[in-house]
C-alpha cells in the first residue's frame, strides 16, 4: 500500500453487541466485558446452544426514518448507523468538503439477508402464500441492499459496491477502500461490512455445521480464545464502518487520524492439504509486511481471528510462530471475539475498529476468559486484562470459510 497518496482512517462507525459508538464499543472491551447473553429473539430449546452476542439496545429510529424500518432488513440498519456515526465521528461534511463522486462506499457482508428478511418472508408464506410475502423481501434479501441504503442516506455518488469473502470481509473492503483512493479514484471511502445472523434458519445452520459452541457454563464464560476449554464459536452481530481518507486531505481539513493503512496480504489453500492452512495464513501475512515494506520484527500487536474454534485457534498460533519465529512470543496477541463473538463478515470490521482505537489508545484490548492454557496456543494472549502498551504497527488477520485469508497492517500517524 506504499504510494504517493497515502491512505488513512479519520471515522469510525460501530453498532456493536456491547455496545453502540466507538466510545461504548471500546469502554466495554477494555473493561473486560463480555456480550454473550441467552439469545432472546428465538426459541433455543431445540438447538445445542442457546447463547449469542445480540445488539440488544439499538434504535434504528435514532437514525433512520421509522417508514424505513418495516422495509429495512436488520442489516441494512445497522450499515445506516454505523455509516451515519463513522461521518460524524469523522467530522466531515460531504456536501460542502469534497466533490460527491469523489466519495465511494464499500460494504461487505457474508449472509445478507438470510436472517430475519428471510424468517420474515417464509413465516408470511407458511402462513398466506405469496401474499404473506413483504413487497421488497427480494431487494431486500440481497447483499448489495446495505450499501444502497448508505449511498442514499448520506447522497454518495460515487460508486457503491458490495463485498462478500465470509469472514474475511471486513479487511478486504479495506483493501479495496485503499486501492481507489491510491489510484486517485476517490478521496473518500465509506468501507465496512454489516451482519445479522441471529436468526433461526441462521443459527440452525450453523450448529448443523457443527461449529457453534456447546459451552455450558454461564453465557458470559462461553467464548474462550485460545483456552484449552474451547468448544466452539458464539454467534454475534452488528456493523462497523470506517471513514477512509488520502492522507492529504484529511490533514487540509484538520482530521483526526486514527491509522494508515500500509500493508494486505491474502492467501488461498486452494483445496490444498498437509498444511496448506498454516501456508495460506502465513502467505498473507508475509504479504502484508511486503507491501508495507518492513520486518516482521516491526509488528507491536496482533488483533487475532481467535474464534473459539479448537483448530482455527491453532492456526493462528501456529502461523504466527512460523512468520515470527521466536519473536512470536513477545508480541501481544488478542481476541476482541472473546467478548463480542463471531459476527461473521462483519467480524473483521469489528477488529479494525478495535485496533485503530488501541493504536489511539496504547492499550490493547484482552482475550477474556483465558483460564486453562492450551499447550498448542502458548503465545502472550493478553489474558482477561487489558494491557498498557506503546503501539506503532499492528496486524489483524481473518480466515474466511472455504480457505481464504487476508491480513491487515495498521501504523499509528506520524508525530
Amino acid at each position: 500500500m506504499k504510494s504517493k497518496r497515502r491512505v488513512v482512517i479519520t471515522g469510525l462507525g460501530v453498532v456493536a453487541p456491547n455496545g453502540i459508538g466507538k466510545d461504548a464499543f471500546w469502554d466495554a472491551l477494555v473493561a473486560g466485558r463480555s456480550a454473550v447473553d441467552w439469545i432472546s429473539s428465538f426459541d433455543t430449546s431445540p438447538y445445542p446452544c442457546k447463547v449469542a452476542a445480540e445488539v440488544r439496545d439499538f434504535r434504528p429510529e435514532d437514525f433512520m426514518k421509522s417508514r424505513q424500518l418495516k422495509h429495512w432488513g436488520r442489516f441494512s440498519q445497522f450499515a445506516v448507523a454505523a455509516a451515519k456515526l463513522a461521518l460524524d465521528d469523522a467530522n466531515l461534511n460531504l456536501a460542502l468538503e469534497i466533490s460527491p463522486l469523489r466519495v465511494l462506499a464499500c460494504i461487505g457482508t457474508a449472509m445478507n439477508g438470510s436472517g430475519d428478511v428471510y424468517n420474515t418472508a417464509r413465516t408470511g408464506f407458511d402462513r398466506q402464500g405469496l401474499a404473506g410475502i413483504p413487497m421488497l423481501s427480494a431487494i431486500e434479501f440481497a447483499a448489495h441492499a446495505p450499501v444502497t441504503h448508505v449511498s442514499t442516506e448520506l447522497g454518495i455518488r460515487g460508486q457503491a459496491i458490495t463485498m462478500a469473502s465470509a469472514c474475511s470481509t471486513g479487511l478486504d473492503v479495506m483493501q479495496w477502500a485503499t486501492a481507489q483512493i491510491q489510484a486517485n479514484k476517490a478521496d473518500v471511502v465509506f468501507a465496512g461490512s454489516t451482519e445479522a445472523p441471529i436468526s433461526e434458519f441462521c443459527f440452525a445452520t450453523l450448529c448443523a455445521f457443527g461449529s457453534i459452541s456447546t459451552f455450558d457454563d454461564p453465557p458470559h464464560r462461553a467464548s474462550r480464545p485460545f483456552d484449552l476449554r474451547r468448544k466452539g464459536l458464539i454467534l454475534g452481530e452488528g456493523a462497523t464502518v470506517c471513514v477512509i481518507e488520502e492522507l492529504e486531505h484529511a490533514l487540509d481539513r484538520g482530521a483526526r487520524i486514527y491509522a494508515e493503512l500500509i500493508g494486505f496480504g491474502s492467501g488461498n489453500e486452494a483445496g490444498r492439504k498437509r498444511h496448506a492452512r498454516e501456508a495460506a495464513l502465513s502467505q498473507a501475512i508475509a504479504g502484508a509486511l511486503s507491501q508495507a515494506g518492513i520486518d516482521a520484527s516491526r509488528i507491536d500487536y496482533i488483533n487475532a481471528h481467535g474464534n473459539s474454534m479448537e483448530d482455527y485457534d491453532r492456526l493462528d498460533t501456529e502461523s504466527f510462530r512460523l512468520v515470527f519465529g521466536a519473536k512470536a512470543y513477545n508480541i501481544p496477541v488478542s481476541s476482541i471475539k472473546s467478548m463480542i463473538g463471531h459476527a461473521m463478515g462483519a467480524a473483521a470490521s469489528f477488529q479494525v475498529a478495535a485496533t485503530c482505537l488501541a493504536l489511539h489508545n496504547s492499550m490493547i484490548p484482552p482475550t477474556i476468559n483465558y483460564e486453562v492454557p492450551d499447550p498448542e496456543c502458548d503465545l502472550d494472549y493478553v489474558p482477561n486484562t487489558a494491557r498498557f502498551a506503546r503501539i506503532r504497527i499492528a496486524l489483524i488477520n481473518a480466515h474466511a470459510i472455504g480457505g481464504t485469508y487476508s491480513a491487515l497492517l495498521l501504523a499509528a500517524p506520524e508525530g
